[in-house]
């Protein structure tokens, strides 16, 4: 597995986690499945083997943050709306108004929600206690936004701060292809 969107993090100095605790901590807030109402579900899943919620390799971590998401299209919801909407207006002869309209999206949700479809998708991070850092794989900002938000609900004693740069890596690699010569190191 190969991370393709780094997100970086500084973890605090002195940061000294324990695996087992960690571990403990993770297991505290596992996935669970979407409820019939509910949209989304967020908790930790397994990143490698069974039972152990952090994958340990020489003093570095792997965590697996897993989403469960019903899929259910706001088209969908607002076309049976109408759908229903357009029958009232022929039997009652009178025309649905924006507030019975809200009405009629919110019991159209709540009775299609149950029956929609999910899907799992799972945003992987690796922790290096050992040198302060945090490096989440998530193509956005709102993913690791998603992940840092669970991730410190779970460990609610640590402040975790993005890398901050002088010079964006962009305009730094650009320079460097325009001739300017990269630093040393």
């Amino acid at each position: 597995m190969w991370f393709r969107n780094l997100r970086l993090y500084r973890l605090p100095r002195g940061f000294a986690a324990d695996l087992a605790d960690l571990d403990a901590r993770l297991a505290r807030r596992p996935l669970v499945r979407c409820g019939n109402f509910e949209m989304a579900s967020r908790g930790w899943v397994f990143p490698r083997q069974e039972g152990v919620f952090v994958h340990a390799v020489d003093r570095q971590w792997l965590l697996a943050l897993g989403i469960e998401q019903k899929l259910l299209p706001t088209t969908v919801v607002r076309q049976t709306a109408q759908e229903r909407a357009a029958v009232i207006e022929k039997e009652q002869g009178r025309k649905v108004g924006r507030k019975e309209m809200r009405d009629l999206f919110d019991r159209v949700m709540e009775e299609l929600l149950p029956k929609a479809f999910s899907q799992r998708r799972t945003t992987w991070a690796w922790l290096d206690p050992l040198h302060g850092w945090l490096v989440v794989d998530a193509g956005s900002d709102a993913r690791a936004d998603e992940f840092m938000e669970v991730l410190l609900a779970t460990l609610d004693d640590v402040a975790v701060r993005p890398l901050q740069t002088q010079l964006s890596p962009s305009a730094a690699m650009t320079a460097w292809l325009a001739g300017q010569e990269p630093p040393a190191g």
